[in-house]
């Protein structure tokens, strides 16, 4: 993927395929081991619909940490359960978890 601001960065199966790492989000697994719903989340986060969505979907890139604070303090609210950046991150390196 050509960016004019980086130049070439790449693709995160690339990455993989260069020996990198990649993180990605468990937010939706996590969400289905409670019986909870991206709607759900959305609504005791404090996340943009559409923030919060992109997370459930894999589709976000990053994320800062106040909106990190949101997320887990969301899923804390509807799970009961104490979360950590573990419970909803997971690195892949190498193509394996």
């Amino acid at each position: 993927m050509e960016s004019k601001l980086y130049g070439n960065i790449p693709t995160k199966s690339r990455m993989l395929e260069n020996g990198g790492m990649i993180v990605k989000w468990k937010v939706k697994e996590f969400l289905d081991s409670v019986g909870k719903t991206p709607y759900a989340l959305w609504k005791a986060s404090g996340l943009s619909r559409n923030q919060t969505y992109a997370i459930c979907n894999g589709e976000q890139d990053g994320l800062r940490f106040d909106g990190l604070s949101k997320l887990i303090q969301g899923l804390e609210k509807l799970s009961g359960l104490t979360v950590t950046p573990n419970d909803v991150l997971e690195v892949v390196r190498d193509g394996t978890t």
